[in-house]
């Protein structure tokens, strides 16, 4: 949706590639066409061997291949969209006397032809999952008719089957294919259908950043006419596309300038802008853009997939919400049916709003060493760099902004408090290989880190902390700066730098806690008896072997600690498994920032304040877990909580299925999973917070220390 969650491009593909036909220049999917460099499909022609024999051209001009497939969201299908072509050459040889000497020449089709009713979808399609600048066309070879009759007769009709080769981005699979033809007159006319599997040909289903995804399946149809090469009726003259357009309306509706306008600038423009990391997936720089996506705009946030604000639930009210009203909602639907009007210049700029950006001081920038560049072989690169601010005193941070260096593909990060001892580890982690810094899919995988004191997603300007308060960096720690890297577009050498607002301790701020919280999980395998991966103790021994005695003690020191059996956390006929802990406040004041964390299995995060109370309160949920967005966020009015208040941390997880099964436990690796948070919280006061600072992760590593040295 992954995202990175929109629709397939291979069935555009396989659907026209029985519509065969002459030399043609490509009308492109704007509905323009460039006679000074047109696009052109060259098939081989096929000759008469015998009199009888007729050789027939599809002829684009007069006919129409087309795709349906199916859009889901959340698992619910929301749509069945319909693409068209004719850019396609190649020849059909029916030999009336001898059906079985009929024969199909190579049929080729241009992919840059394909074009639905969404100019975002296409775009898409042919350029992360068609590869079409490598692989332009694809290619049908039919081996023999089915079902043949005794001879053809001009005039009749006749229904029969096609057995053939399809051949997209180099890989070939066999099709088959129902056809419906006749021929008279000059002409033949005919239809076919088929079904086949994106998966097949290893471009789908598709899932565009978690956004929408495709069934697996796709239904290919075409209607065509050829006309006799003998006869000299020859092709009919190119005229205009006609494609379905879900923005044809009337011109009427919400005016852009006044309603439109404000709400893009404001929710959507920072993101959005050319170079940033939205861009990748829709580039928002004027009007002109918006109106030409209006239809995927009206699409995306109906279903509120965006903007991305992933709280929601009985979550308080937070601040800087990026959340469209249901009037916003709904204008922009209006806008996209009536056509997308705009009553602006289409050159006229969408700048993000600058009114709503928080500014802090650059009293400190701490920058990465030297740039980062991915391999390229991970579409999401985590990373972690070590970051010494050098303080020589005890030091607060009261706000922070991140600079990235290349913004398109910076997708967000993470900044982690750690003792001077996490150095020698994060030295040794980095030297895994020669590029700067280490791997660091799931966390910092380092000892010595506390708790997450920054956080930086794609639209957020900076962050402050409440007037007064910071975060107090003892002298001699350092910060582990975790970067997520999204190369779905393009791989990038980065150099981001981290902009801190200081302030020296001894003064009158007060110091925010970080509190983490932490549950355990056991997700067992949908079918218990898939294979060895889906043993508990095979996988332990496996976290042994591969990552120590530490990371294969800690899932059962996780359930002991939180009272928790893994008979009782791992229901073997649920689809999905949830995990729970619940853990004491030590001191009483505020909860002013607040946030989760889990990996790709998570479904639903929650964090409840006192559970199963009279006074039970949801301090955060997200119903519906997406990894892609994670971040810190702070409450409009803090929360109060008393020592002795309980937290109870839940985490649910969907099971694997297929291949993809797996018994997962607690770890850090792209097959482990978490269900882990960290609230930030302004203590009453400051006498009352332990002098070893709460920490529950320091804590299970010192007892884990103890158990594997001892």
């Amino acid at each position: 949706m992954s995202n990175r969650r929109i629709i397939l491009g291979i069935i555009v593909l396989a659907a026209v590639v029985l519509t065969g036909g002459v030399t043609w220049i490509v009308v492109l999917p704007d509905g323009t066409g460039d006679p000074s460099a047109p696009v052109v499909v060259n098939a081989p022609e096929l000759e008469a061997t015998a009199g009888s024999q007729r050789v027939y051209r599809i002829d684009p001009g007069r006919s129409t291949a087309r795709y349906q497939a199916f859009e889901e969201f959340i698992d619910a299908t929301v749509g069945s969209p319909v693409g068209e072509t004719s850019a396609v050459a190649g020849d059909i040889l029916i030999d009336p006397g001898d059906p079985a000497g009929s024969r199909f020449g190579p049929i080729l089709v241009n992919v840059e032809s394909l074009a639905s009713d969404s100019r975002m979808r296409d775009s898409r399609l042919r350029k992360a999952y068609l590869e079409s600048s490598e692989h332009p066309e694809v290619e049908m070879r039919f081996g023999r008719f089915l079902d043949l009759p005794e001879s053809f007769e001009e005039g009749g009709e006749y229904t029969l089957r096609l057995e053939g080769d399809l051949t997209v981005r180099g890989i070939t699979a066999p099709t088959v294919w129902d056809v419906t033809f006749g021929y008279g007159g000059g002409s033949l006319r005919g239809s076919a259908s088929t079904e086949i599997l994106m998966s097949t040909y290893d471009v789908g289903p598709i899932s565009i950043a978690g956004l929408l995804r495709t069934r697996d399946d796709v239904s290919l149809s075409i209607d065509l006419v050829a006309f006799d090469v003998g006869s000299g009726t020859g092709p009919a003259p190119p005229a205009a596309p006609q494609l379905a357009s879900a923005t044809a309306g009337d011109g009427a509706g919400p005016s852009f300038a006044e309603e439109i306008l404000p709400t893009l600038s404001s929710q959507c423009a920072t993101c959005h802008q050319p170079g940033e990391v939205g861009a990748g997936h829709w580039s928002l720089a004027s009007a002109a853009d918006a109106a030409e996506f209006a239809d995927a705009l009206a699409l995306v946030t109906r279903l509120r997939y965006m903007p991305p604000w992933k709280p929601g639930g009985a979550t308080p009210p937070l601040l800087h919400e990026r959340r469209l009203t249901e009037e916003q909602r709904a204008s922009l639907e209006q806008w996209a049916l009536a056509g997308a009007p705009l009553d602006v210049v289409p050159t006229t700029p969408v700048p993000p709003d600058a009114a709503a950006a928080v500014q802090v001081r650059a009293d400190l920038v701490l920058g990465m060493s030297e740039p980062y560049e991915g391999t390229g072989e991970l579409a999401d690169d985590y990373r972690c760099f070590l970051l010494d601010p050098g303080f020589e005193d005890d030091t607060f941070i009261t706000g922070f902004s991140l600079a990235p260096g290349e913004r398109s593909v910076v997708h967000h990060s993470l900044v982690y408090l750690a003792g001077a001892d996490a150095n020698d580890a994060a030295e040794a982690a980095a030297d895994r290989d020669a590029r700067p810094g280490w791997e660091c899919f799931g966390g910092p995988g380092v000892p010595g880190v506390g708790g997450v004191i920054a956080s930086w997603v794609p639209g957020q300007t900076a962050t402050i902390q409440p007037e007064g308060t910071g975060f107090l960096v003892p002298v001699g720690s350092v910060l582990v700066f975790q970067l997520h890297y999204n190369y779905e577009a393009q791989v990038l050498a980065d150099r981001t730098d981290l902009i801190l607002q200081i302030e020296p301790a001894g003064g009158e701020l007060r110091a925010l806690q970080p509190v983490p919280l932490i549950a355990p999980v056991e997700i067992p395998c949908s079918d218990p008896a898939f294979g060895p991966q889906c043993e508990r103790g095979e996988v332990l021994g496996e976290l042994r072997r591969t990552e120590g005695l530490r990371a294969s003690i800690l899932p059962n020191l996780l359930r002991r600690l939180c009272g928790r059996t893994a008979a009782e956390l791992g229901d073997p006929d649920s689809p999905t498994v949830t995990s729970w802990c619940d853990i004491p406040m030590r001191y009483a004041g505020t909860i002013v920032e607040v946030g989760g964390h889990m990996h790709t299995m998570g479904s639903h995060f929650s964090l409840t304040l006192n559970p199963e109370r009279v006074d039970e309160q949801v301090l955060f949920e997200i119903p519906q877990w997406d990894f892609n967005w994670q971040g810190r966020y702070q409450y409009e009015t803090p929360i109060r909580v008393a020592e002795g208040d309980m937290v109870r941390i839940s985490c649910t997880w969907n099971k694997g299925t297929g291949d993809e099964q797996r018994y997962t436990v607690w770890g850090e690796g792209t097959h482990d999973e978490m269900c882990l948070s960290s609230l930030t919280v302004l203590p009453d006061d400051p006498e009352d917070v332990p002098t070893r600072r709460l920490n529950l992760l320091r804590g299970f590593r010192m007892l884990l220390d103890r158990v594997v040295g001892g």
